[in-house]
C-alpha cells in the first residue's frame, strides 16, 4: 500500500471517529434519563400583591429555592420560578384553594430545564410541560409531575425528546 493510500485510510478513520464522538456527545435530552428533584429547605420568596390584600388574579410570586437530588442527599442545583395567580388564593376552614400558572427554570449541574404549567394551591399533584433546556437538556421535551405535600415539593421529570 502506498503512502498516499495509507494517509487516505488514516484520514478516513479519523473523520469517522470524530463523527462518532460528536454523535455520542450530542445525545438527545431523553438519552440523559429522567430527572427526580426535591425542593430543599431555605430559599427566598417575594410576593407582588397588587391593590387589594390577599393574592388575587394577576398577583405574582417569585422565588428561588435550592434543589436536592432524588434521594434528598445532595445538592442538585437551584430552582427559579415565577407564578401568576389565575384564581384567588385562600386558606380557610374548607382548606386551601386557588390556582397559579408557574414557570420554573431548574438550573442543574449539566444544564437547565424549563417547565411550565398550572399549579393548584395547596397539597396535590400537577402536570407541567417541559418547554426546553440547555446543555445536556438542549431540545428537551416531556412532562414534569410536581407533587406538593406536607413533606415538601417533588419534581419527577420524564424526558421524551
Amino acid at each position: 500500500m502506498s503512502f498516499r493510500s495509507r494517509l487516505n485510510v488514516a484520514l478516513g478513520l479519523a473523520f469517522l471517529c470524530a463523527v462518532a464522538g460528536a454523535l455520542l456527545m450530542s445525545r438527545p435530552a431523553s438519552a440523559q434519563g429522567d430527572v427526580h428533584l426535591f425542593v430543599g429547605p431555605g430559599g427566598r420568596l417575594s410576593e407582588l400583591d397588587f391593590e387589594q390584600t390577599g393574592l388575587r388574579l394577576g398577583d405574582r410570586l417569585a422565588f428561588r429555592v435550592p434543589l436536592l437530588d432524588g434521594a434528598q442527599a445532595s445538592d442538585a442545583g437551584v430552582g427559579y420560578a415565577e407564578c401568576v395567580v389565575m384564581r384567588r388564593i385562600t386558606d380557610d376552614a374548607d382548606g386551601a384553594s386557588g390556582l397559579y400558572r408557574c414557570n420554573y427554570l431548574l438550573h442543574l449541574a449539566d444544564g437547565d430545564l424549563i417547565v411550565d404549567g398550572l399549579d393548584p394551591h395547596g397539597p396535590g399533584v400537577a402536570s407541567f410541560a417541559v418547554l426546553g433546556g440547555t446543555g445536556a437538556y438542549a431540545g428537551a421535551t416531556g412532562e414534569a409531575t410536581v407533587t406538593d405535600s406536607a413533606a415538601g415539593t417533588e419534581f419527577v421529570i420524564v424526558l421524551t425528546g
